[in-house]
């Protein structure tokens, strides 16, 4: 290790530095949780399902959730793995970069995303998700789709097939680079149409994408309803909405756009833009703006709300951005150093953060008490049923931590938007008998027959009363009250 670090420029050991930090950082912020955070959970249980399909999202995100949690059985490899992937990100950005920038400058366009919330805090506030996944093939997908269109070369273009495919397996936004790529190819690169390897590549992508495309079509594309729920009518003025989810993203890379102020201020350099159009301005700012412009027209058409976090995966061109467009003086030594150091303040700043509030936060998506609440609703199943618990629906933030954490492994009943759940055996529900839990009693009653479609309504389950307490770091307590509702076996055949 020695001998290698001794090859290494002074470049070279700042960037190993840095990515050391980021491994050691994150995923240890992550373990003062108690539980996974939901996103992370529901990706071990669907991804345990073996399927081609989730009710949200296409399946590879939680195949690769299931995958690395089967094999190290610990939450810390979840949030190492959140790491691993952003920082793979990063290291794409510096690849794309370099198209656009010298090496120090391309260097300094991906640490300067440190500054980026999206790159840090979702770490140990979302877990490993599709988003995370996007931070990683955003990068990647723009860098082959670049290199393949100017440079031409086969093994390039097999890459693009792969990756495009892949993440289009994540996550459908995936189609939100694509358009633009698109659109910058037609008015720059036309010829690029005549070459055979972009359909080889535009074959391999959907090949990867078929087997979940057969599934959409096996599952009447019920996956697809939840991003329609996601764009249902707000309760809000559709203004105000686009207002916010501006304001979000501008916000979300905040930390960013300091970074680089403080570095222009220092070389006491003028804030000039360059507003030269070329092959290469006008690719950064389709890509760059196009995906934020697409999500507001959605948002705008379906009069619904528009998430800020639909546009955090696509602010990854902002470093290079910035370098290209808000050109620096020649990057020094000093200047180096200082971005590095503002780069580590960052993440000082927002570690900090998330350590007081995960710590001192009294919330059960943080600090469920597993083993209490199965143990007690355990035994008020085991007095009533003589058979074993096998199935619990209800409010998926309380019941996958019981699905995931305790030995038996209850299956989880997740909603699937009226749908039929394509992952129950309604028999074996049936004759095996479930709990349902939910935070109020109309809230119960709906994932009652939703669950269960077959009960007779008029002869409603009593539900029952169940108070359990979150403790913070602090040992501050917080009692939260839910309700349960037991629905016992029945032996009787449909």
């Amino acid at each position: 290790m020695k001998t290698f670090l001794n090859k290494c420029n002074f470049e070279q050991k700042k960037v190993i530095l840095f990515v050391l930090i980021n491994l050691i950082i994150w995923p240890s912020i992550g373990m003062i949780r108690l539980v996974l955070p939901t996103d992370s959970l529901e990706g071990i249980f669907w991804g345990s399902l073996h399927d081609f399909g989730t009710s949200k999202h296409p399946p590879l995100a939680a195949w690769i959730t299931y995958c690395v949690y089967s094999i190290f059985k610990t939450d810390y490899s979840i949030y190492a793995l959140c790491t691993i992937f952003i920082l793979i990100g990063f290291f794409y950005i510096y690849k794309l970069a370099k198209f656009f920038l010298d090496d120090k400058r391309a260097i300094l366009s991906a640490v300067i995303m440190e500054g980026c919330w999206a790159y840090t805090y979702v770490i140990s506030y979302y877990g490993f998700n599709p988003d995370v996944v996007l931070l990683c093939f955003l990068p990647m997908l723009t860098y082959y789709a670049f290199k393949s269109i100017t440079q031409n070369n086969r093994c390039d273009w097999i890459k693009l097939g792969i990756i495009t495919g892949l993440s289009l397996l994540d996550k459908y936004q995936t189609g939100l680079i694509i358009i633009p790529l698109f659109i910058w190819t037609l008015i720059f690169k036309r010829e690029i149409f005549k070459n055979i390897y972009l359909y080889i590549s535009m074959i391999i992508a959907f090949l990867i994408f078929l087997p979940h495309l057969i599934w959409l079509f096996q599952h009447d594309f019920f996956s697809l309803r939840y991003f329609g729920n996601e764009l249902s009518p707000s309760a809000t003025f559709v203004q105000l909405e686009l207002i916010i989810f501006l304001i979000m993203q501008i916000a979300s890379i905040a930390g960013t756009l300091v970074i680089f102020t403080i570095l222009k201020i220092k070389q006491k350099s003028e804030m000039k833009i360059n507003f030269l159009l070329n092959e290469k301005s006008c690719f950064l700012i389709l890509i760059g703006f196009s995906p934020l412009i697409i999500n507001i027209i959605m948002g705008l058409a379906c009069g619904g709300s528009m998430r800020p976090r639909w546009g955090y995966e696509f602010l990854f061109l902002a470093g290079i951005m910035l370098f290209y467009f808000i050109p620096t003086k020649e990057i020094s030594k000093k200047d180096f150093n200082l971005v590095f150091k503002l780069a580590y303040i960052a993440m000082f700043l927002v570690s900090v953060t998330m350590i007081t509030l995960l710590g001192v936060e009294k919330n059960y998506r943080s600090r469920y008490p597993v083993s209490t609440l199965y143990n007690d609703l355990s035994t008020a199943w085991n007095q009533k049923i003589n058979s074993p618990l096998k199935y619990i629906g209800g409010y998926i933030e309380w019941t996958l931590p019981l699905s995931i954490y305790t030995k038996t492994h209850p299956i989880c009943i997740l909603d699937t938007y009226g749908y039929k759940n394509p992952w129950i055996d309604e028999s074996d529900l049936k004759e095996s008998g479930l709990i349902i839990i939910d935070r109020t009693q109309q809230e119960l009653i709906r994932d009652l027959y939703a669950a269960c479609p077959y009960l007779d309504r008029n002869n409603p389950i009593e539900p029952y009363e169940y108070r359990f307490k979150v403790k913070n770091a602090l040992n501050m307590e917080r009692e939260y009250l839910i309700y349960y509702l037991i629905v016992p076996p029945m032996k009787a055949k449909f």
